[in-house]
């Protein structure tokens, strides 16, 4: 197959091009299979996140960590934490906030064997706040922590700040298995929820209060080397738990199960898929910290750049017809690849004009002449040997 280029025959480039870019495709979706379950690689994980933050000064503390949560009967659990750090020295970092996202357990199944289950928990709808003002957030994107870093200009000034970070978690609650199923067949659901992680601060109190469609029952919660003791209460469909003078390195794991929840366990997303068109359309630039504003004023720019080339591209006809084809594969394509990379960071929209270029620019190649299609008409060729010459009369 060939090409017409300027009147010379090449081979298409665009075809192993094309080829090589789809490769690059598959090759980086292949690493965005989550990675498998093993405690092993939760524990390096969760090393990997303390040692990234700043070292705890002394005199550093957490005066009230307050949690309220609200489950719905989907299984899906409204989060509202409010904290305040009390800091003696300034961080050259910001602070670093994470929830678990997945976990590995050793049970065993209705049969008496010996089984490892896992479980996966989605974080959605983030919103946070800093000494009662929207902040720009951080994420660090991570397998087995959802994890983000807090701070206005990257990093956290000395003195007391308040925060307020809400969330929806989806995941946590769990079916029942079947051993936890009584006579009626219908089991309960539960939710066992790692709610504060060990942080380097002493915390002087904690309240977690967590709001149930029905009424929680076996309600129970311990804190790390049981370092405190930690009490849980309920009233109607709500539980509240409460510890005080917890050390440092210290986390709050509560328990609850949960009548009148049918906890849908497909509703959380695995660790490194992401549900990336329902995140850019919820929140452009979320990820990269960037207000949609400015998201979408870069993508108006884009498109506005988008029509001026096309309006260039129309006003030249005489362009080769395969060679604007051939170029307008190749950008359609690079712009998939740059989508494909902007949209963990909820950037997809800067993408988008650059597939539509390059989708146009192979639209309008099939209305361009062809080669050769309005070259003039050649004067018929004149018989070869001398003109005869009239006789003289």
């Amino acid at each position: 197959m060939t090409t017409a280029y300027g009147g010379r025959t090449r081979f298409p480039v665009v075809l192993p091009l094309a080829s090589l870019l789809a490769g690059l495709v598959l090759a980086g979706l292949g690493l965005a299979h989550p990675a498998p379950a093993h405690a092993a690689v939760a524990k390096a994980a969760g090393a990997a996140k303390a040692a990234k933050a700043a070292k705890a000064a002394e005199g550093d503390r957490i005066p009230a960590y307050d949690i309220t949560a609200r489950v719905g009967t989907d299984g899906s659990v409204a989060v509202r934490e409010r904290f305040t750090y009390d800091l003696a020295a300034g961080r050259p970092t910001p602070l670093n906030w994470a929830v678990p996202i997945r976990f590995t357990s050793a049970g065993e199944s209705a049969d008496g064997r010996d089984q490892a289950t896992g479980q996966v928990v989605s974080v959605h709808d983030l919103a946070v706040r800093m000494d009662g003002r929207p902040v720009r957030t951080y994420h660090d994107h991570q397998a087995w922590w959802y994890a983000i870093w807090i701070g206005p200009d990257g990093t956290t000034p000395a003195g007391r700040h308040s925060y307020e970070v809400s969330y929806v978690l989806r995941g946590l609650v769990t079916s029942p298995g079947d051993q936890r199923q009584g006579a009626s067949g219908a089991g309960t659901a539960q939710m066992w929820w790692n709610a504060i992680s060990a942080h380097d601060e002493p915390i002087d109190r904690v309240r977690l209060t967590v709001t149930a469609p029905g009424t929680p029952a076996r309600v129970s919660c311990t804190i790390t080397d049981d370092a405190a003791p930690c009490r849980a209460r309920a009233d109607g469909s709500t539980v509240t738990f409460t510890a005080a003078n917890l050390p440092g390195k210290s986390a709050v794991t509560t328990y609850a199960e949960l009548p009148g929840v049918h906890a849908d366990d497909s509703a959380a997303i695995l660790p490194g898929v992401k549900a990336t068109l329902r995140s850019n359309l919820a929140g452009p630039g979320a990820m990269a910290g960037l207000p949609a504003s400015v998201v979408w004023a870069v993508a108006a720019l884009l498109a506005a750049a988008v029509v001026v080339g096309l309006v260039l591209v129309a006003r030249r006809p005489r362009l080769p017809a395969a060679a604007v084809r051939d170029t307008g594969a190749l950008v359609a394509i690079g712009g998939l690849v740059l989508a494909y990379f902007l949209a963990r960071y909820d950037l997809i929209w800067w993408a988008l004009p650059v597939v539509c270029f390059g989708a146009a620019l192979v639209v309008m190649s099939l209305m361009l002449p062809s080669p050769g299609a309005h070259r003039p008409a050649e004067p018929a060729p004149s018989p070869t040997g001398p003109e005869p010459v009239a006789p003289a009369g």
